[in-house]
Parts: structure tokens; sequence; C-alpha cells
């Protein structure tokens, strides 16, 4: 016996599957950034510290945005 599933539902999987990998890959990235952007904060110089700080707060902030959604 064979189930029947609608090809509007078939479609509808495989986009929710492609914007969850998309989703997944942009934490990843933006992951990889925040690690980047805490190193050179770490090294940078007294009056580079300010930018980095910034940079380091947006991307903890995108991650935050990223994960819940």
């Amino acid at each position: 016996m064979a189930e029947i599933i609608p090809f509007t539902d078939l479609v509808r999987a495989r986009r929710r599957d492609r914007e969850r990998q998309s989703a997944q890959h942009c934490v990843e990235l933006i992951e990889l950034n925040l690690r980047l952007a805490l190193d050179r904060f770490t090294t940078a110089s007294p009056r580079e510290q300010s930018l980095w700080a910034r940079r380091v707060r947006v991307l903890s902030e995108l991650l935050e945005y990223a994960v819940r959604v």
C-alpha cells in the first residue's frame, strides 16, 4: 500500500531543509568571525581595542539573534 504525498508538501519540506542548512551555515560563519574578533581584541593595541570590542559586541548580538531564529 502506498501513501500519496502532495507535491506542495514535498517542496515545502525541501525548502525548510535548505533554509535550516543555510541558517546553520550562517551561525557557523558568525561564530568564526566572533572568534577572530576576540583574538584580534586581545592582541590589539589599546587604541584599536574599542573597535574590536564593538565588533565583538555586534557579532555576539547577531549570533544570539541567529540562534533564536
